[in-house]
């Protein structure tokens, strides 16, 4: 039986189970985010290096002009976009993070399984992006005293950076509100200033010949600007459980309790993903370069104080991403996993693993890895989605969630991830579109099967 959010507010919930606070449905109280609040949040996201690099190395591997790339880009982010609508009504509705939902699919146990897939991805992006922000520090650092110092730099920043992921989310609004109006400018004046410097124009370069090489296919190029984002798919109730709403959103029809998150997600990751992918492309077809940070020390060498602006910028858009989209969410999922840590504990926990992680050993082949995490978090949202719209019929009932009783390991689940992860790296070319519906299907059919056994 669904239960209304009002239930969340009983206590019968928390005195039943010792469950960390983070994790229990959203009170009306706890729901503080405006639209305004998802649009910046989601503009922090979207805005970071990598977001630059990835067109670039897409570009520079040929077979596509920066028109058809960016076509591309529209439609992954546009298919994240929808399966964040999607996954986020579990959270207007019900006010539940996604380290509990995906309990009713896997077990409380084989939650941790499903849960562990969108850790890696999370953190093995917060370690990438804290080196190219480092990187970036650590060029004004060199530009002001000649001295460098990457690794002590490294530490500090990531320090500073999880004292300020580690108090809340509305905390991550407000450095957005202040970063991305910054971020904006300074990418309009990069883009600008190479245009003008290489004597070309936006259209010439949109429409420009596909460089030599011979690329990806298509849809493995749309896979590859929705790859990494599908763990905010993933997380799309972890953000829309914190959204301000009328009082009894479950009586609301769908579009009309959704409609902040769509707006939010349309303007903030639609448009700044187009928009930043674009400045990207421009900056790789006229530099041949898809490091940010090596195409403003060769744009910007001999004017210091332009370089020292462009490595801030560079270090802001890290910032704003990193806590939203990346340490945010594995927070969550370390507080589902060891129930006694507090909020800030599990933040440092995440930094501390995703440093001994070493990705940004991967950050030359950053398109590859966008590839693979599509197929790695596919079978997750296939499974989540059929269970809650077919399997569940859009209703929960929030209080088995938390039940001491509920079984510790789903078969159906299980098997129906495997079976996707399976697809997902034997049709590696197809990454998202080859995993989401096996593992959806596996799903439904052996629910049903179960269904019909009892």
């Amino acid at each position: 039986m669904s239960q209304p959010l009002e239930y969340a507010a009983n206590d019968s919930i928390s005195n039943a189970h010792a469950e960390n606070p983070e994790l229990l449905p959203s009170l009306a109280k706890d729901r503080t985010l405006s639209m305004w609040d998802i649009i910046v949040l989601c503009a922090g996201m979207v805005v970071n290096v990598v977001g630059l690099v990835i067109p670039g190395q897409v570009l520079l591997r040929g077979a596509y002009s920066p028109l058809e790339i960016l076509i591309a880009c529209f439609w992954g982010f546009s298919l994240v976009t929808v399966l964040i609508v999607l996954t986020g009504d579990i959270g207007t509705k019900y006010g539940l993070p996604f380290t509990v939902i995906i309990r009713d699919c896997f077990g409380k146990k084989g939650a941790l399984v499903g849960s562990l897939c969108r850790a890696v991805v999370c953190m093995t992006w917060t370690g990438v992006l804290l080196f190219f922000g480092t990187e970036a520090i650590n060029t004004v650092l060199q530009t002001m005293t000649g001295i460098s110092a990457f690794w002590v730099v490294f530490a500090i920043f990531a320090a500073l950076q999880l004292i300020n992921a580690s108090r809340n989310v509305k905390s991550m609004s407000r450095f957005g509100w202040v970063a991305i109006p910054i971020l904006a400018v300074a990418l309009v004046f990069l883009v600008a200033w190479l245009l003008q410097e290489y004597a070309v124009s936006l259209p010439t370069v949109l429409a420009a010949s596909p460089l030599p090489g011979e690329g990806f296919p298509f849809i493995t190029v749309v896979a590859i600007f929705s790859g990494g984002w599908l763990s905010e798919a993933l997380n799309g109730s972890d953000l829309s459980r914190k959204i301000r709403l009328p009082e009894h959103p479950e009586r609301m029809p769908f579009l009309k309790r959704n409609a902040r998150l769509m707006a939010g997600f349309a303007i903030g990751f639609i448009g700044t993903g187009v928009m930043l992918s674009l400045a990207g492309l421009v900056c790789a077809y006229l530099t041949n370069s898809a490091d940010p940070v090596g195409v403003v020390k060769a744009a910007f060498a001999s004017k210091p104080a332009a370089l020292i602006f462009s490595c801030v910028v560079i270090v802001m858009a890290q910032w704003s991403t990193n806590t939203a989209a990346n340490i945010f969410p594995a927070t969550l999922i370390f507080l589902n996993a060891f129930p006694r840590l507090s909020f800030a504990r599990a933040t440092w926990l995440v930094g501390l693993v995703s440093c001994c992680m070493m990705p940004w050993l991967l950050a030359s082949y950053l398109d590859y890895v966008q590839m693979v995490f599509s197929a790695l978090l596919a079978p997750l949202l296939g499974i989540m989605l059929v269970h809650y719209y077919v399997i569940r019929k859009g209703e929960l009932d929030v209080d088995s969630l938390y039940d001491a009783d509920m079984p510790d390991w789903k078969a159906p689940g299980l098997l129906s991830l495997v079976a996707g992860l399976i697809a997902g790296a034997v049709f590696h070319d197809w990454a998202f579109f080859a995993a989401f519906p096996v593992a959806a299907i596996c799903h439904l059919l052996l629910m049903r099967r179960t269904q019909q056994a009892r």
